[in-house]
């Protein structure tokens, strides 16, 4: 006789089993039980699925209904985590949701929530073509035709440009002689897509799959709901609707957050009129604040991990820096390709303003354990391309379109500023802060400088390493940089 437990677990004997082929929600309560139960998890599901007097002798290999199964693990999270607040319990119930044709506008507005896992697709690798626009995003008809007529202009150069740029790259750049055809033209492609995804504007659709427990789902869904702009809010629906599907006691409630969704009234109202300070930092990446005496901190944070040391004992053990750098470099050693370094390095925190183009701005917010502030997207702080767009000869007409889209902005930014966001191209930069432990810039820096990186991020993540470097220089022989420059990313 099969046993009942054998269909939801991966064996039925050892310590170490993997759930499947259940509800999350029933997985949530599962796991929530470990605290509040002595008896081992399979005990807890055969007693779940005996309550539903399963026939165990039938021959029949279809799954068993779970209807009551759920029915308990509703009423265990409506007791437990709406009536008690235990909103832990909700981080073992994972959905998946597929989020397709949203704008890059709201696509950045989903991955602001830091625990959840993305894929979007790329503008890097994908075309995209004059067709391809999000238009119902609450514009009056008038802007709305302005907004219309303005994004499909750059959609349309876009596309025009796409065929001569590769055109003109692939007679620059021959077929090495070690290389396939094949690849060779795959990378031109994508090069040339890379030159000129800064002319795409924000309001072209993109596709992103989404993993999120139900806790983080929840949260980020009520702060979604209060977005200022339609084409979020009904994405947030969505995201409630059809994760509901899948977590509907754990995702019962969510809603907008006032605390959240009215914090910019309420500090304008308190601090008056905003002033522009007219003495913004002129560099791409600029140094706020760093944690003091950084080797000291680390090489004292080292011996509380690994000896159990007081911090008090520990700071006066690193007093000396020749010493401290001995403790550091032998924390770092033996590091391999795929290694992150150790906990003691979150001890430094690290403070940036960035300005860069708001293409490579989606990508170097994703990052999970940086902290960094969402800017509005707007012409104010003027617009970078690559060079080599002028060498190619399209300098001009890049130019061109670039400088028309202020006025149409400006236009809309009068009375919408938040849609006003959509008709701007991913060329236009914007400014914001980015704070970072030590550990996280070591990934940060060495995945975002690495050769295969769009070369507007690399130079980023090229800055950040460097000031780092400056005020740790004993970080050097372990701070895997690529500091080179390459007329392709990807070969």
């Amino acid at each position: 006789m099969t046993d009942v437990l054998a269909p939801y677990v991966t064996n039925l004997d050892r310590d170490i089993f993997a759930l499947r082929n259940l509800p999350e929600e029933v997985v949530a309560v599962l796991f929530a039980y470990y605290s509040r139960s002595r008896d081992d998890l399979r005990t807890n599901l055969k007693r779940l699925l005996n309550d539903q007097e399963l026939d165990l002798l039938g021959a029949a290999p279809a799954m068993p209904s779970l209807s009551a199964a759920q029915a308990k693990a509703k009423a265990f999270h409506e007791k437990w985590v709406v009536g008690y607040g235990h909103a832990s319990v909700a981080e073992h119930a994972v959905v998946h949701l597929a989020v397709e044709r949203i704008s890059i506008v709201a696509a950045k507005a989903l991955e602001e929530a830091r625990l959840a896992a993305y894929t979007e697709k790329s503008t890097r690798y994908v075309r995209f073509d004059e067709g391809t626009l999000v238009t119902d995003i609450g514009l009056p008809a008038k802007l709305q035709a302005q907004y219309e007529a303005a994004a499909r202009g750059l959609l349309a150069r876009y596309a025009v440009l796409a065929d001569e740029v590769e055109a003109k790259l692939i007679a620059r750049y021959p077929t090495p002689d070690e290389t396939s055809p094949k690849a060779h033209a795959a990378t031109l492609r994508a090069h040339a897509c890379d030159l000129l995804r800064g002319l795409l504007p924000a309001g072209v659709p993109t596709n992103v799959g989404l993993t999120a427990n139900a806790r983080v789902l929840e949260t980020h869904i009520g702060k979604l709901l209060g977005s200022p702009l339609a084409e979020v809010r009904r994405m947030a629906e969505g995201l409630r609707d059809e994760g509901r599907v899948i977590a509907p006691t754990l995702l019962k409630y969510t809603a907008p957050r006032p605390h959240r969704d009215n914090a910019r009234a309420r500090v304008f109202h308190a601090h008056g009129a905003l002033h522009r300070v007219s003495n913004a930092r002129p560099e791409e990446v600029a140094l706020v604040d760093v944690t003091p005496e950084a080797l000291r901190t680390v090489a004292a944070a080292v011996q509380c991990e690994l000896f159990g040391t007081a911090w008090d004992e520990a700071w006066h053990a690193a007093l000396d820096p020749s010493h401290a750098k001995k403790i550091v470099a032998a924390y770092l050693d033996e590091r391999g390709p795929h290694d992150a370094p150790l906990r003691a390095l979150e001890q430094v925190q690290f403070r940036f303003e960035i300005r860069c183009d708001y293409g490579a701005w989606r990508d170097l917010q994703r990052h999970r354990l940086v902290s960094a502030t969402t800017p509005r997207l707007s012409t104010r702080e003027g617009y970078v391309y690559a060079a080599e767009l002028e060498s190619l000869g399209v300098g001009d007409t890049v130019r061109r379109a670039l400088d028309d889209v202020p006025v149409v902005y400006d236009q809309l930014a009068a009375e919408h500023p938040w849609e006003a966001q959509y008709v701007v191209p991913l060329a236009y930069q914007v400014r914001y802060v980015m704070s970072a432990n030590l550990r996280e810039l070591f990934h940060f820096c060495e995945l975002r400088a690495a050769r295969q990186g769009h070369p507007a991020y690399r130079r980023v993540a090229q800055k950040v390493a460097r000031a780092v470097l400056n005020e740790c220089p004993w970080l050097d022989p372990h701070f895997r940089i690529d500091w080179n420059d390459y007329p392709f990313a990807r070969h």
